[in-house]
């Protein structure tokens, strides 16, 4: 066994991506979100995903994988990821102007992605950075714009967020598809459009914690397996939490690609 302690943005997927095969027979993560996107990414891209299962403890500021399994006691966190009880989980695959990115939680745009912009000026606040920048963003309102496809149907979209969803789970436990999950081979596409109120997007953020924004009739959810944004011009994507910038996004479902200790 060995231990990382990460020293920089990036350092987990570099590590991951030169394992030689049959060197561990598992990858322990304490992290959060980001530290797991890392992970998955790193070996997406040395085509390791199906040697190293992954076992998550809970460390970090978003832990959505975990919430998904229902697993943030860290002594139970542990006994799992010591287990050899596997599952196959989905991943989007999204391409990217510069780059391409798995991700195991959340593509998201407008104020989910430029909300997350505003967080990471915020970051001396510590983790309420994101409920104080989601704040501003309802109280600003913005709209945006864009060019979308959703399973190979175009149409043009102005919107208040677009979110194509992987887990139940984003953030702090917040629960945006409450329908979904890493087995169903499925992304779940949240999208509010431009028809909405300050107030009614203040009661998605009161309801989202509990998955009962998606009764509300100005939240537009689906089942798809691909979708496709063009910004039309420079723009941010929050992937798992971190910011990306590119104008145009393209993402498909990558079904029961990792392996991940439940």
């Amino acid at each position: 066994s060995e231990l990382l302690k990460t020293e920089y943005a990036g350092h987990a997927k570099k590590v991951v991506s030169e394992l030689k095969l049959n060197q561990f027979n598992r990858i322990l993560i304490f992290g959060g979100d980001g530290t797991v996107n890392e992970v998955i990414n790193g070996l997406y891209q040395s085509d390791l995903c199906s040697f190293f299962p992954i076992g998550i403890i809970p460390t970090g500021s978003g832990n959505s994988v975990v919430h998904d399994i229902d697993c943030l006691d860290y002594n139970i966190a542990i006994k799992r990821a010591l287990s050899d009880n596997i599952r196959l989980i989905d991943v989007n695959k999204a391409i990217f102007d510069n780059e391409v990115r798995l991700s195991v939680s959340v593509i998201g745009w407008g104020m989910f992605s430029f909300g997350n912009v505003l967080a990471d000026k915020l970051r001396f606040l510590g983790t309420i950075r994101y409920d104080i920048a989601s704040v501003i963003k309802l109280l600003e309102k913005t709209l945006y714009k864009a060019k979308i496809s959703i399973d190979g149907e175009t149409s043009d979209i102005s919107c208040a967020f677009m979110v194509g969803c992987n887990s139940i789970h984003t953030g702090k436990g917040m629960k945006i598809a409450p329908l979904g999950g890493f087995y169903d081979e499925m992304i779940d596409m949240v999208i509010v459009k431009d028809d909405v109120s300050r107030l009614q997007l203040v009661a998605i953020f009161k309801k989202v914690y509990t998955g009962e924004h998606v009764d509300l009739p100005y939240v537009h959810m689906s089942q798809v397996k691909s979708f496709s944004i063009d910004a039309l011009k420079d723009s941010y994507f929050n992937v798992d939490g971190e910011t990306i910038k590119s104008r145009k996004v393209s993402t498909q479902i990558l079904p029961k690609t990792i392996k991940l200790l439940v």
